[in-house]
């Protein structure tokens, strides 16, 4: 019997050999095909950039262009291991099947794609056994295969002192042969410029001893050097001053004192932080005479206060420090009017930012008395050099058309439109003119009249924020606007 053929204008047309039917395309001639085999090699470096190891390979695997991009050299600047990178499967008689890392694998990608990493990051990990492996095999490579990772400028090291989340958890920090490890892959980077550890909580003597490699090889090259929670107990520590050109320094509180600022005073450092996060404990503040020998040696010094993550325990604070800029970048941490009484008093001439992060996880009330207003504006009348204030908690639109009124020099000004009370309910002050209190009562009837107020105040189109655009604000701490700082 003969097999008829059957045509679809739709489906295509589907042609009968022996058995089988095939489905044969239309080719439509109006149809418009994508490009993207045709992407600049520019773009397609800041593509791949962002694309974890598995994802370049099924990337390159599209097209011959994709392909030859998976090579640039640019693409490999940044390497970051994670746990199940370059690992294979492993059984294991108590544990089961686990992920390990494999030698011929990390071996083979330090060999081809060693000479182009530029930053070699190690976020937390929970299999310390792929990390002190891969620190192992880096080291070896680095002494018999020349030219890999000759070029890593920027290293980033944080250890996972907790591996869950519960609140009962033991913290606890590195040490022995990881340390012994990680210290000798540190010694071998000669060209580094900007070198991050954290959360190692080294306990006794190993914390004072642990950058003595990079002190020898990295001493006129390194410029930002971040230590954070290095130290469990208070130690200070000197090697941050033995670096002739550092610039910015990220330091806890318990890794500072009065011999390490008197090294500061001599040296180039312009910013420096003052870091504290959920493992900071035994922190400690400097003694008033100490800052005052370090701004007079050093006046161009700028000291930041922040803490960070989930901690809830309120900043250290450092008397006669040049403070230039406070911020909260926890989602715990409240404006109290005890706290702000204390700023005032300690950075009320030097202060130039005061922010809250991330969005607020505690209860804030509504009442009038019971808000911040009242100690947000004491704040901007007292330190008249602010440039920069973030606010999260419930504030109402007559406050935020006093605080732009009364800081002369606000240039930015963030607020949370979600926090923002549509209500002027602040009494009339013998301060103010009558014309004032009825300007600030009519304008703070709606948002629009405010946010129009405002915008005339600040000299440019101002809105308030949702709470997507909050959690997105950048701010350049280290950048001066005034030519005494």
């Amino acid at each position: 019997m003969h097999r008829v053929p059957l045509f679809d204008s739709e489906m295509g047309e589907l042609v009968s050999h022996g058995k089988q039917l095939y489905k044969k395309e239309v080719v439509d001639p109006n149809h418009v095909y994508s490009e993207w085999n045709l992407l600049p090699d520019l773009l397609l470096e800041r593509v791949f950039q962002h694309l974890t190891l598995d994802e370049r390979y099924n990337a390159s695997m599209i097209c011959r262009n994709w392909s030859r991009a998976f090579h640039f050299p640019r693409v490999w600047y940044t390497f970051e291991l994670h746990d199940t990178l370059l690992t294979k499967r492993k059984f294991n008689y108590c544990a089961g099947w686990q992920k390990l890392l494999d030698h011929i694998r990390v071996t083979i990608f330090l060999t081809k794609k060693g000479m182009h990493i530029r930053t070699l990051i190690f976020p937390p990990m929970n299999n310390l056994f792929n990390l002190y492996e891969f620190l192992n095999v880096s080291l070896y490579m680095h002494n018999n295969c020349p030219g890999t990772l000759d070029r890593v400028h920027t290293l980033r090291f944080s250890f996972a002192c907790q591996h869950t989340e519960q609140a009962d958890d033991v913290v606890f920090g590195t040490g022995g042969q990881i340390l012994s490890m990680f210290k000798k892959v540190m010694g071998v980077f000669s060209e580094l410029k900007t070198l991050e550890l954290r959360d190692l909580l080294l306990e006794g003597c190993e914390g004072l001893h642990l950058l003595d490699e990079v002190c020898v090889t990295c001493c006129e090259t390194l410029r930002t050097l971040t230590l954070v929670n290095v130290m469990k107990l208070p130690h200070t520590l000197l090697h941050p001053g033995a670096f002739v050109n550092l610039e910015t320094l990220v330091i806890s509180p318990q890794s500072i004192g009065d011999d390490l600022l008197e090294l500061l005073g001599y040296s180039k450092v312009r910013n420096m932080y003052i870091v504290q996060n959920k493992y900071t404990e035994n922190g400690q503040s400097l003694s008033y005479k100490a800052w005052k020998q370090c701004r007079a040696a050093n006046p161009r010094l700028r000291v930041h206060l922040c803490s960070e993550g989930s901690c809830k325990n309120e900043i250290i604070w450092q008397q006669q420090a040049p403070v230039r800029s406070i911020v909260y970048n926890s989602p715990y941490a409240k404006i109290d009017t005890p706290v702000m009484l204390t700023i005032i008093e300690l950075y009320k001439r030097n202060l130039e930012v005061f922010a809250h992060k991330q969005l607020p996880r505690f209860y804030m009330p509504r009442s009038f008395h019971d808000r911040i207003d009242s100690s947000l504006l004491l704040l901007v009348r007292q330190c008249p050099y602010i440039h920069t204030l973030v606010v999260r908690e419930k504030v109402s639109t007559a406050t935020v058309l006093l605080v732009a009124h009364t800081a002369k020099n606000l240039m930015y000004f963030y607020l949370r439109r979600n926090a923002i009370i549509l209500k002027a309910d602040w009494p009339f002050n013998p301060d103010w003119t009558p014309e004032f209190y009825e300007w600030l009562c009519k304008n703070a009837r709606s948002y629009e009249a405010m946010e129009r107020e405002v915008s005339q105040i600040l000299g440019y189109k101002w809105q308030s924020l949702t709470d997507k655009q909050f959690k997105m604000i950048n701010i350049d701490l280290g950048k001066s606007y005034y030519m005494f700082s």
